[in-house]
């Protein structure tokens, strides 16, 4: 007779990933390199991918994944109605939500990729000039959140920081989260040739979002300016309506560095090795990250970094970044100055990031998110 527990073990699982934002920002980039991975390292169980962009599903090339498109008139609805019922007509075991929330409503088991824990944050440090599109936005989150993740059979997450953070400031049940940190393709990201410039150019990675610390690094450019440094600085990630959204071209004409920045505005994700490629000093003073994906991005292209000293991005960076405080302009600008001054330190640094970039790879993520299926078996 079959020991049932065994066959249990056995079963091959049909398992559901949500793949609706597939190639949009860092969690657009983690889904996609993560589904890609588990179609390079998983032969035995079968996956039903739920809306994956065109320029995905033409890299899967495993005949046990399965592409399924859906229609829908808003986010809310998706996550919470439509995505869990069409999972459960298609028969999955499971279901993985890939951005943070998931469904309050629906019984269909789940897993859940909990990025970080800024949805606890208020909007106001977050979008100063919220539209009431923001503001419903974020209501939705911290409702859905707050609901879904405690209803997770599994929750994931992308670094010990994050993880720490969904501990003490949500509560969850520590034998349930696992940290599958994230990755870098370093086929895509790699050092390409570079003509020289006439002047120093600093990258940096633009949102609304206040996190992402635009303001001190405009207040830093501006200190650099007066002591008489040449460079250029590049913030690319913002488009025009997204601009408008924030006080930072106020800030640049208060400043009066003008002459010394270029919004560079929406960059496709295939240009950005070229981008990379094309700066001589990556800048990432975040005050908040879940993981940093850019930092390992800049690392991979040969870049030099420099990154704040707070949040998961010592974690991320190590050695090979050179940290600052973030809310300081003086501390920004100071190393940025070590950089530009020292072509010796950079080449140390960029040394560094090529061999730290090595030790993240996404079939590493796949593999860890691979042994969480697996167990998620226990919990169904």
């Amino acid at each position: 007779m079959k020991n049932p527990k065994k066959s249990r073990k056995a079963k091959i699982l049909h398992i559901g990933i949500d793949a609706r934002l597939a190639y949009r920002r860092g969690v657009g980039t983690y889904t996609a390199n993560l589904i890609l991975s588990l179609a390079k390292i998983d032969h035995k169980n079968r996956y039903t991918v739920f809306n994956a962009p065109d320029s995905l599903k033409k890299q899967l090339k495993n005949p046990r994944f399965h592409c399924v498109p859906l229609q829908f008139p808003n986010a809310a609805y998706y996550e919470q109605v439509l995505l869990p019922a069409a999972a459960r007509s298609q028969g999955v075991d499971f279901l993985h939500y890939t951005d943070n929330s998931a469904t309050a409503l629906d019984p269909i088991p789940f897993l859940v990729t909990l990025h970080d824990t800024l949805h606890l944050r208020p909007l106001s440090q977050v979008r100063p000039k919220a539209t009431f599109r923001h503001r419903l936005v974020c209501a939705y989150k911290k409702w859905a959140i707050a609901r879904s993740a405690p209803r997770a059979r599994a929750v994931l997450t992308v670094s010990e920081f994050s993880k720490s953070e969904i501990l003490e400031k949500m509560g969850l049940e520590e034998s349930r989260i696992f940290v599958t940190q994230e990755g870098v393709d370093l086929v895509f990201f790699k050092r390409l040739p570079r003509k020289p410039s006439k002047l120093f150019k600093i990258l940096a990675h633009g949102a609304a979002d206040e996190r992402k610390n635009i303001s001190n690094i405009l207040k830093a450019a501006k200190l650099l300016m007066d002591r008489g440094k040449r460079f250029q600085l590049v913030i690319v990630g913002m488009d025009a309506a997204e601009l408008k959204c924030t006080r930072y071209l106020e800030e640049e004409m208060d400043l009066d560095i003008g002459n010394r920045v270029e919004w560079a505005g929406n960059v496709p994700f295939e240009m950005l090795p070229q981008v990379y490629a094309e700066t001589d000093l990556f800048l990432y003073p975040s005050r908040l990250e879940g993981f940093g994906l850019p930092v390992l991005e800049a690392f991979a292209c040969g870049v030099p970094v420099v990154a704040s000293n707070v949040s998961s991005l010592p974690e991320v960076a190590g050695n090979a970044a050179l940290l600052a405080d973030p809310e300081s302009p003086e501390a920004i600008a100071k190393a940025v100055a070590q950089m530009m001054d020292r072509p010796a330190l950079r080449r140390r640094y960029i040394q560094r990031g090529l061999k730290r970039a090595k030790l993240f790879g996404w079939e590493k993520t796949a593999r860890k998110t691979l042994e969480v299926y697996e167990r998620m078996r226990e919990w169904m």
